[in-house]
Parts: structure tokens; sequence; C-alpha cells
């Protein structure tokens, strides 16, 4: 089975067309996507359909709870607030619906999916060093975890003492327990702009890291029209 594995599209309708458009060309025999469909961007209900058109595998995210009332904002930063207030006015019962049914987690044959972390999945919580992946390793059975919610593409592996690996190649064969980070289709923060996201071959326990150019300018000329930030919009073009 080859899975494309995406995550973080947060409303950004030209970045996700862009991936899907790539993904169509690959073979993919299921799409899994790992949270926040919405927040930040122009597009959410447009979003939320594409997913919902895929038939694709889905857990929710913080934006996706906050957007349908079911995460606290109050510590959300200002921009995050305002977006994901605005976001909630664009989305439809139907849309709302959907993103109220999502589970926090799903294990499926040798992999789990979580938008943030294992440990209290709704915490919202984030892996970024070593102690947060060896606390989250102990917690599946399985080969790879894959999770999204930082927006930079990584890996935490077992064999590794749980060290980052920042520094992979675009393709790895897994071997090893391992917490893979997908990145982020509409607003990578890892200082490369292109929509990221992964193709997993559970057949050959193949990892593809894939990148891939889309049209910014028209998806940061909607969010200023939207009314949204303009940083949101800014920071697009910076991959941060």
């Amino acid at each position: 089975m080859r899975y494309a594995i995406i995550s973080d599209i947060h409303g950004n309708l030209e970045a996700l067309l862009a991936v899907l458009g790539d993904c169509g060309k690959k073979e993919i025999d299921r799409y899994i996507c790992l949270g926040d469909i919405v927040g930040y961007g122009a597009n959410p209900a447009e979003c939320v359909k594409q997913i919902i058109d895929l038939d694709a595998l889905c857990v929710v995210g913080n934006h996706d709870h906050a957007a349908i009332g079911l995460t606290d904002i109050s510590f959300f930063n200002p921009y995050a607030k305002a977006a994901v207030e605005w976001t909630a006015s664009k989305l439809s019962k139907k849309h709302k619906s959907f993103l109220s049914h999502l589970p926090f987690i799903i294990t499926l044959e040798d992999i789990t999916l979580v938008h943030s972390t294992l440990d209290g999945p709704e915490r919202w919580r984030y892996i970024l060093n070593d102690f947060d992946a060896e606390v989250n390793l102990k917690l599946f059975d399985n080969l790879i975890c894959f999770i999204g919610h930082s927006h930079v593409p990584c890996m935490f592996q077992e064999q590794y003492n749980s060290k980052a690996l920042f520094d992979f190649l675009n393709e790895m064969t897994i071997q090893q327990k391992t917490i893979i980070n997908v990145g982020s289709v509409g607003q990578p923060r890892d200082g490369d702009p292109r929509a990221s996201y992964v193709i997993y071959d559970s057949e050959l326990r193949l990892v593809t890291f894939e990148r891939i150019e889309y049209d910014i300018a028209t998806a940061q000329k909607k969010i200023v029209k939207s009314g949204l930030p303009k940083i949101l919009a800014t920071r697009l073009q910076l991959g941060k």
C-alpha cells in the first residue's frame, strides 16, 4: 500500500492542490491527513471539501478543533486567534460536523497517526527534542508514528537514542521504531516555502519526503483580500 501523508494544510488551497496534483503522478492508494486542515489560509471550506472528497483517513488538529469551538483559543497568539474566528465563520454545518467527528489517534497496519503527541493528544504539545521523542516512542507498538503540528519535517528513531534526524535523505527505509513529522502542506516553517508531504510504501517500509512548488502569490493575495492578518501572507514566502 502506498500512502500519501499530508498535514497542516491550514486553508491553503493552492498548496493542497499542488500536492494532490503531484500525488496523482505517483500511484497513491490511500490518502492520510494528520490534521489542521483549516486555520491561517483563505480557503478553509474548500480544503475540508478536498479531504472529504479524497476519503482520506484523518485525525484532528488543534486549529480544526478551535474552529468548531472544541479547543480554547485564549492562549493562541493574536494572528492565530483572528484566523480561527474568521475560519469558523466560513465553515458550513457539514464541514463542522466532519471536523467534530475526527479522532485524535488512528492505528493502521504498521503505522500510528496523530497530529501532536500520543501522550495527551488533546493537549496539543509538540515533539521537538529528544525527551519528547523518548516519551512518545514508548507509547506505540508498531513501526512508525506519523505526526504534524510543528510544520517542520524531521524524524526521531529509537536506534539513535531518540535523536532528531534533520539531515536525512529524501528517501529512507524504516527498520526501527520511528516518529516522523511530515511537515506542512500549507505553511512550512523550516525555511523552505515549498509544500511538504510524505509518501509511505508499507510493503517496502520506504518513506519519501516530497517538496512541491505552488502558487504562493495567489495564496497570499487571497489572505490579504479576505481581511486576515497580513503576516499570515508574508510568512508563506519565507517558509517560517
